[in-house]
């Protein structure tokens, strides 16, 4: 099992909005219980397909700025803010200025 991986050598999921890539992944690390950590870089100005996940998710932005839509609300997403996003709550994510917006996300069971 691997303990370290490095976000340029893992394969990226590309969405018409977005590129992502999942790191830590159970059956690839260590991690259990449905533990997940990956990365997202937004690239449209358009909002995109809305997510919904079956557990729960924490997003931190690290670069780009735009904003981020959870449930029914909006919200700026620039370096350094943090958003959690309940089970089942759709979201999605747009960028407003020249570069991505990129994000670290962590997935966890309830």
């Amino acid at each position: 099992m691997k303990v370290v991986v490095d976000e340029n050598e893992v394969t990226w999921l590309q969405h018409p909005d977005r590129r992502s890539a999942d790191l830590i992944r159970p059956g690839d690390t260590p991690a259990h219980a449905g533990l997940s950590l990956g990365v997202a870089e937004y690239t449209s100005t358009e909002f995109g397909e809305l997510q919904r996940h079956d557990d729960q998710e924490a997003v931190y932005c690290v670069s780009g700025r735009g904003v981020i839509r959870v449930g029914d609300q909006e919200y700026e997403i620039y370096p350094g803010r943090a958003f959690y996003v309940g089970r089942a709550v759709p979201h999605a994510t747009r960028r407003t200025g020249p570069e991505p917006v990129k994000v670290v996300y962590v997935h966890a069971p309830d």
